[in-house]
């Protein structure tokens, strides 16, 4: 995790801003060196040199406490750098003022001021500094989400280090660029940067840098799977940070300690390293890894079956991530308590707990919507602002052209040559620049659309019949040789419904197939459609390892105690409610898409009609299912049977059912 350092002077997009004001502490002056330093800064009589100093320690520490004042102290810090002639201090002073604007979210400031910052490295000939530059020009499109324009700066940070030479840079880098792999997803792209970054920072015998790529490698090993090495790989950056007294990253190194050792089934150990994560945390104040803490408790307490204790624990979290704002906390607390309210049976707490969970989740979504449109607006600003600023300097050439032609005496023709030639540069780079802008702006609206289009295919299709669809403009129809259908169908729903206003009626199905849609979708079930008040869904395609059998059973269950659930709620409002009967049967179909317009994705056969009739054959309350479905859970000790006998099933004659319950163990 790369951080601003008062030496390398370069940021790591890994690292929220946040965390960087803690870790910034750790570095810079105390109280007692913070006044030294004020006094020399207020002696006017004092050397330039020794204010520029003193000035930009005062400016980074304060810009990190308190943005407002170290933006304040780094314009004065340029002032008198650009009057002192200083380029070195004008650039420290730029990017101070960057990473200040930056703190604010005032993104357009921050570039515009990084961007002068590299035209002063470059000026001086000053390649470190340039490479410094472009990797902390990384973060800023990184928190704008532009992470492919993120790696293009990283990448020439990387071309610049490498002709040095600059091994530490090249191992900041490296590290920086496996940070942008990590937020694609691209895990082993992520995992050769920091192999990359560890092996220099070990030949440098860089502490800080190696104990940041053994954090980085952990991290990514356990995302693979690799717990062994994980664990080691925490443990040895963990020693590094002891050394250095580096509390926020130990808490962090404690966290992921606690999930391997959780998936290593030593619980032991896993409660010892998230209380030891909590102790620091909470001494530090850093609210976002403390809820991260406990919702790594909350899970590893749903997985040893204690779902009482994770509940506990996800209500602590929960709490902390309403009180600060953290959506993606709070998101993860609500899933936590959804388990754990499904495990103990309570299923109106967790109903109520997947609908948080949900409007977290559509807050997210709606978030990340504008964060990508004020991405789209500051780059547009930053643009224009470029654009101005390359006008004005070909003004200013042909000005200081212009002065050197009449000193010289040159002739008054072509100096008018020379004005037409400036006229048709800025015509053409206002016309390229419009017409790049222009070009952008379409394929960005052509991406937005294609995304929605995508997205609306996906909710009516299957993702891989769509995906064949969209390759080939057709999808065969295929064969399934043994899919579990469920059927949903609502008692006396004519009788309640002229209870009911047009517009009640539809908002009590929605909100009963919207519970049956999250029910299904995760347990990897695929809707087929909804006929009136009928609810029809399967699994085994169309991809067969998708669900089984007990999966669609332990579906069927929850509906059925949704639903009942449901009643009492609405009973207690003294407002009509729908009773429901499940069926269920296994066996051969055939699915594809039918028609042209409006097209669905359907399933045909005669398993199809026999789950419809295990349905209309059940009762209130109950899950009916076939002979030939109770063949194949049978032997699952969650549930317990009834046999029902024959039965007389319309147009099917008498067939064998069975109602399927939870097992009470």
């Amino acid at each position: 995790m790369r951080t601003f350092d008062p030496m390398t002077r370069r940021f790591d997009p890994q690292v929220s801003w946040w965390m960087v004001v803690v870790l910034a502490l750790f570095t810079l002056p105390t109280a007692a060196q913070t006044d030294s330093l004020q006094r020399v800064w207020k002696n006017t009589s004092a050397p330039d040199s020794a204010r520029l100093k003193a000035v930009q320690i005062l400016a980074w520490k304060a810009v990190f406490e308190r943005p407002d004042s170290g933006i304040a102290l780094a314009q004065e810090q340029l002032a008198l750098a650009k009057r002192s002639a200083d380029p070195r201090s004008v650039y420290e002073a730029l990017t101070t003022l960057a990473v200040g604007s930056s703190m604010k979210s005032d993104y357009s400031r921050s570039l515009g001021f990084f961007q002068q910052s590299l035209a002063t490295a470059q000026a001086m000939g000053d390649r470190k500094r340039e490479a410094n530059t472009y990797s902390n020009m990384s973060n800023v499109y990184k928190n704008l989400g532009d992470l492919p324009l993120a790696l293009e700066q990283l990448r020439k940070s990387l071309r610049i280090d490498t002709e040095l030479g600059n091994k530490e840079g090249l191992a900041g880098t490296y590290n920086n660029i496996g940070n942008i792999h990590t937020e694609l997803g691209d895990l082993q792209a992520a995992l050769e940067n920091y192999q990359r970054s560890g092996a220099l920072a070990e030949e440098l015998d860089n502490k800080r840098s190696r104990a940041q790529a053994l954090l980085n490698l952990g991290a990514t090993h356990l995302e693979l799977g690799a717990l062994d090495t994980a664990l080691n790989e925490f443990q040895r950056s963990m020693v590094l940070y002891r050394e250095m007294g580096r509390k926020l990253e130990l808490g962090m190194a404690f966290n992921n300690l606690g999930r391997v050792y959780g998936k290593l089934e030593q619980p032991a150990n896993a409660f010892a390293s998230l209380d030891s994560a909590e102790r620091i945390l909470s001494g530090l104040g850093i609210i976002r890894q403390l809820a991260r803490t406990y919702i790594n408790r909350g899970n590893l307490f749903l997985d040893l079956g204690n779902p009482i204790r994770a509940e506990r624990t996800c209500k602590q979290g929960l709490e902390l991530a309403k009180e600060h704002a953290l959506l993606q906390q709070e998101r993860e607390c609500q899933l936590c308590l959804m388990q754990a309210y499904r495990a103990v049976g309570d299923f109106r707490n967790a109903f109520f707990a997947q609908s948080a969970f949900q409007e977290a989740n559509d807050s997210l979504l709606a978030l990340n919507d504008s964060k990508e449109v004020a991405r789209m607006e500051v780059t547009r600003v930053f643009q224009e602002r470029m654009l101005a600023d390359s006008l004005s300097n070909v003004q200013e050439r042909y000005n200081r052209e212009l002065a050197h032609q009449e000193q010289l005496g040159r002739e008054r023709d072509r100096r008018n040559a020379f004005l037409l030639s400036a006229i048709g540069v800025l015509a053409l780079a206002i016309g390229l620049w419009t017409r790049l802008r222009y070009m952008r702006r379409s394929r960005a609206a052509i991406s937005k659309e294609k995304d929605r289009s995508d997205d609306l295919l996906h909710n009516i299709l299957p993702k891989e019949v769509a995906s064949e669809l969209m390759v080939k403009g057709h999808a065969d129809a295929k064969y399934f040789e043994s899919a579990t259908i469920l059927f949903t169908d609502f008692k006396g729903f004519t009788s309640v419904s002229e209870q009911l206003t047009p517009e009640d009626l539809v908002h009590e199905l929605n909100i009963c197939f919207k519970a049956f849609d999250s029910i299904i979708t995760e347990r990897g079930i695929e809707k087929i459609k909804t006929i009136g008040d009928a609810y029809m869904c399967a699994a085994g395609l169309p991809d067969p390892l998708s669900a089984t059998p007990a999966d669609v059973v332990h579906a069927a269950l929850d509906m059925q105690a949704f639903m009942k659930a449901r009643k009492v709620e609405r009973d207690a409002a003294s407002a009509p409610a729908f009773e429901m009967r499940v069926g269920l049967h296994t066996g051969p179909v055939v699915a594809g898409i039918v028609g042209m317009k409006k097209f669905q994705y359907d399933i045909w056969g005669d398993a199809v009609n026999t789950a419809s009739r295990m349905e209309s054959s059940g009762e209130v309350g109950e899950v009916n299912i076939s002979a030939h479905t109770f063949s194949l859970i049978k032997n699952d000790p969650e549930f317990t049977f009834e046999q029902r006998g024959r039965v007389n099933a319309k147009g099917k004659g008498d067939l064998e059912m069975f109602f399927v319950r939870r097992s009470s163990k």
